[in-house]
């Protein structure tokens, strides 16, 4: 079980990803549910509120502490790993659609997170 757990979500983040947080985590832990903008305004906060209060709310009934945080990069990557530093995250969850073909490959992003990551990965694949 992770105390303090950084979930990385996206506006393609299905539910199997918020599920597999709730039982990788404390429940006297916390989880700090992470999204990356390349553009960072006050509406954009607002519409990142309204857009993912269904994983908030989803880990408050799993008896979770839980917030948001909206950042700005156009490095989505190394703003994760440094959020996760600065935070003293053990666990990092995320999402990830599954590599396709002879050569399929993980996203940038995750091949990133997987080198550069301070913490545990845990990649969460829909089913």
């Amino acid at each position: 079980m992770f105390a303090k757990a950084l979930l990385c979500i996206t506006e393609a983040t299905p539910p199997e990803v918020v599920e597999s947080a709730t039982r990788l985590c404390s429940k006297k832990g916390e989880i700090i549910v992470l999204h990356v903008t390349r553009r960072l305004s006050e509406f954009s906060q607002k519409e990142a509120k309204e857009r993912f209060a269904w994983v908030l709310e989803r880990l408050k009934k799993a008896g979770l502490r839980a917030r948001l945080e909206v950042i700005e990069s156009k490095d989505p990557g190394k703003a994760i790993v440094e959020f996760a530093k600065s935070n003293s995250c053990d666990a990092l969850i995320t999402g990830i659609v599954p590599p396709r073909g002879l050569l399929g490959r993980l996203s940038n992003v995750t091949d990133y997170l997987l080198k550069q990551s301070p913490c545990t990965v845990v990649l969460v694949r829909k089913r």
